[in-house]
């Protein structure tokens, strides 16, 4: 069976899955662009590409954008079983989306996630006008599902898959020890241990203002980990009221946070909106219990509420420092058996099953 995935850019995880998908079809990527600017250099830093790939000669600008018919010369030139496209918001994804359409070319959209938000009509008739198009859907969630129907697609064309961004390795086989969590926080030097844990970029979407005002108030320890436009404004909030026990830290390479994970006391985010969310299901893979808002899809689709964490809206205070005082009655091990139904090889499994129906 020969695929073709068009994606926007190599981010790691996809990469990792692409490499999974490969060993059981032949298997063309063509990324759009080679990075994102507003991605740290580390983030690409453990790219192994074992697939076919390509990268655009030209086109790409902005921080996702690009406009190519470099697609649409590869596609006149090579035939497919199955043309799948991970986007419709760039101008080369539209303009291939367009010419498939024009050609009666099935295609399939495959989603990392969605939210329906307020939007002018029109915009939203572009939209429609563009995902209704597709012949089939990979979907991660209900809450996706919603966002494609509202689109205007047809719920029988929807297939599901456990999104992720771990292995099967990557998920404790059971909860950490006191030593355990000693090691960890003897070989980073941490002084401290307990904490609670919220990797972040820092810009307005993912509301951290609001988790700072909420620590304000309480004696534990947070650690905001990552980097953005927002960090002297963190700074400064946490200066002006003499937060001793909120720390901000550089971005962490994924096994760094996967140990960070194993101490903490629990994860936290609490963004305006987040596609899908994969660090609640990298948190629960150590066993670590996840507050989310009810903006983070991937929370609406793994969070069992008040079992193995809490969902809760983004700027409700009260709400949010009553599951930080619940944090402890919860039930870690529910944590584990939810990252062991989402991994890499549960992903990839589920999707090369649709691909072989989708191509009978």
């Amino acid at each position: 069976m020969k695929v073709l995935i068009v994606f926007n850019q190599p981010a790691p995880y996809k990469v990792r899955l692409f490499s999974l998908l490969a060993k059981s079809v032949d298997l063309t990527v063509i990324f759009e662009k080679k990075s994102c600017p507003n991605r740290h250099s580390l983030f690409y830093a453990s790219n192994i590409y074992d697939f076919n790939h390509i990268f655009l000669k030209k086109g790409s600008f902005g921080e996702e954008n690009s406009s190519s018919n470099e697609i649409i010369k590869h596609l006149k030139e090579n035939k497919y079983d199955l043309i799948i496209m991970n986007g419709y918001h760039t101008i080369t994804e539209q303009k291939t989306i367009r010419y498939m359409n024009r050609h009666k070319i099935k295609w399939v959209l495959f989603i990392n996630g969605g939210l329906i938000k307020k939007e002018s009509i029109l915009k939203k008739i572009y939209k429609t006008s563009l995902i209704k198009t597709a012949s089939y859907y990979l979907s991660p969630c209900e809450k996706a599902n919603e966002y494609l129907t509202y689109y205007g697609a047809k719920k029988e064309n929807i297939y599901l898959y456990p999104n992720s961004t771990i292995y099967e390795k990557d998920v404790l086989q059971s909860l950490p020890s006191e030593q355990d969590k000693m090691d960890v926080i003897n070989k980073y030097h941490l002084p401290f241990k307990n904490f609670y844990i919220c990797p972040t970029q820092f810009i307005k979407r993912k509301n951290n203002m609001t988790l700072l005002k909420v620590f304000k108030d309480r004696k534990e320890t947070l650690l905001l980990v990552g980097n953005g436009v927002e960090e002297d404004k963190y700074k400064q909030y946490i200066e002006e009221n003499n937060m001793n026990t909120v720390h901000i830290l550089p971005y962490l390479s994924s096994n760094d946070l996967y140990e960070y994970f194993k101490v903490a006391k629990g994860l936290i985010t609490l963004s305006f909106e987040d596609i899908y969310g994969h660090t609640v299901n990298e948190a629960f893979a150590k066993g670590l219990i996840v507050i989310s808002s009810n903006n983070v899809v991937a929370a609406t689709k793994l969070i069992k509420n008040n079992i193995n964490g809490f969902i809760v809206p983004p700027t409700d205070i009260k709400a949010i420092n009553d599951a930080l005082d619940k944090v402890d009655t919860l039930q870690r091990e529910e944590c584990l058996k939810v990252a062991r139904e989402n991994t890499f090889e549960k992903q990839a499994q589920v999707m090369v099953e649709i691909m072989k129906g989708l191509t009978k």
